[in-house]
């Protein structure tokens, strides 16, 4: 221990005063840059099934972002429980308007926005072009009504997509999904830097894309009571 101390003060890091070691200012902020060192690889690890599953250091966000976020995975004995996070995550939603990337076509994520628009909720949604043709496929009626009746704007994505963004707010949802587009980990935050990173992110997608154009207009407004 002597010895260890002595490189500290050789290295202006720690003075000896009356017998007693202190910390010099270097060597405080040394411990401090250590210190945050050290909780970013524990948050690191705590979010290894999140970051894990997300497309790249482009997709990633600062994991000093996530202290205070809240992390629910997949399990062996629960798989669905990212999805039903996302699912009551998003019906706690106080916004009128959601912006959101999606790797996946889900009927339940369907319905919970769809509860939403008809509460007057307005969705900017980035699929990729894949994915459009399905929903179109799918269902070609209902993919007409929800184009045309002003509470989407779908966006078609050239590229892949391989991560989930839904952002309110003051409020995000980001989705970790594996190779088979089964959710894996849902992440809920908000943070602020991570907010306007996601925000960016959104910003970036959808400027990369096609706004899919209504193939007609109906007569009528689109609200809960109809």
């Amino acid at each position: 221990m002597q010895r260890h101390l002595g490189q500290f003060v050789e290295r202006d890091l720690a003075i000896k005063d009356s017998g007693k070691y202190r910390l010099t200012t270097t060597g405080s902020h040394v411990v401090d840059e250590l210190t945050t060192y050290l909780e970013t690889l524990e948050r690191i690890e705590t979010y290894r099934s999140f970051l894990g599953h997300l497309p790249d250091m482009d997709h990633t966000p600062d994991p000093r972002w996530l202290e205070s976020a809240s992390l629910v995975t997949a399990t062996k004995e629960n798989p669905q429980a990212p999805v039903h996070e996302y699912l009551d995550r998003v019906r706690e939603f106080d916004t009128d308007r959601i912006r959101m990337i999606s790797p996946v076509l889900s009927r339940l994520f369907h319905d919970v926005h769809a509860d939403l628009a008809m509460d007057g909720v307005h969705t900017e949604l980035v699929l990729d072009a894949d994915m459009v043709e399905r929903a179109r496929d799918l269902n070609p009626v209902e993919f007409k009504i929800v184009v045309s009746v002003g509470v989407l704007d779908l966006y078609r994505h050239p590229e892949s997509i391989g991560f989930g963004l839904t952002l309110g707010d003051e409020q995000l949802l980001m989705g970790a999904y594996d190779d088979d587009g089964h959710l894996q980990a849902c992440v809920h935050a908000t943070n602020d830097e991570f907010l306007q990173w996601s925000t960016d992110l959104f910003e970036r997608y959808r400027d990369e894309s096609e706004l899919v154009e209504s193939p007609f207009s109906l007569p009528f407004p689109f609200r809960k009571d109809t």
